[in-house]
């Protein structure tokens, strides 16, 4: 939690990429913790609140374009696919609209979405399949599209967003440096500060940079 979130007043969430307000990625601000001490600074600084020998840890899962427009029998439908499962079939949520402020109550297994070129089975509620539909959020779901859902993504898909975010941005707003393996429904985002500049920095002077695959969901 940042200083900022505990001050009175609406909440300061970011509704557009610092660059469209003129900043580069690594100017957005940083908040230093320290025994004793709090500070704010910025992210391009990042090297110098460091030492050699200290090591910092990276995700390399890249983001999804993993909203997708869609019907079902009573009207349009967003869906939300939030992660992969073993099984073959995806968690996803369920939303009446591309900003709406939560997913649809409604949903009953069994019920077929239309998707564009394809379409969306719902199985049962997701994690838990004994749950009551009417209070679950995700779902399980079985998706029959031509191919491989990330290349379905590709052409189909748009990145998740929220009503706190008014306009569409192309998924490379979404994305970091260190995205290799494309499987995050929503984009790793304390990543998204890193430049090639800045992680270069970061191992001439002796910091280590490891790499982790972790997908995030919805």
């Amino acid at each position: 939690m940042t200083v900022e979130a505990l001050q009175p007043g609406p909440p300061r969430s970011a509704g557009e990429p610092p660059e469209a307000r003129g900043l580069a990625r690594d100017e957005v601000r940083l908040l230093v913790g320290r025994p004793g001490e709090i500070r704010h600074s910025v992210f391009r600084d990042l090297p110098a609140q460091l030492e050699p020998g200290d090591l910092v840890v990276v995700n390399t899962s890249a983001t999804l374009a993993a909203a997708v427009d869609g019907e079902r029998a009573s009207g349009p439908v967003t869906v939300h696919l939030s992660a992969a499962l073993p099984d073959g079939t995806w968690a996803a949520e369920l939303r009446p609209g591309r900003r709406a402020s939560g997913p649809l109550h409604d949903v009953v297994a069994g019920e077929t979405v239309t998707l564009p070129g394809g379409r969306l089975q719902v199985v049962v509620p997701y994690p838990d399949d004994e749950a009551d539909p009417a209070r679950t959020r995700l779902w399980r779901c079985r998706l029959v599209v031509p191919d491989a859902v990330p290349g379905y993504l590709v052409r189909h898909g748009r990145p998740i967003a929220y009503a706190y975010v008014p306009d569409d941005w192309p998924l490379a707003s979404y994305t970091t440096v260190f995205g290799r393996e494309p499987g995050s429904a929503e984009m790793p985002s304390a990543g998204r500060p890193f430049t090639d500049a800045l992680v270069t920095e970061l191992v001439t002077s002796g910091v280590a940079v490891a790499p982790v695959t972790l997908h995030t969901g919805v």
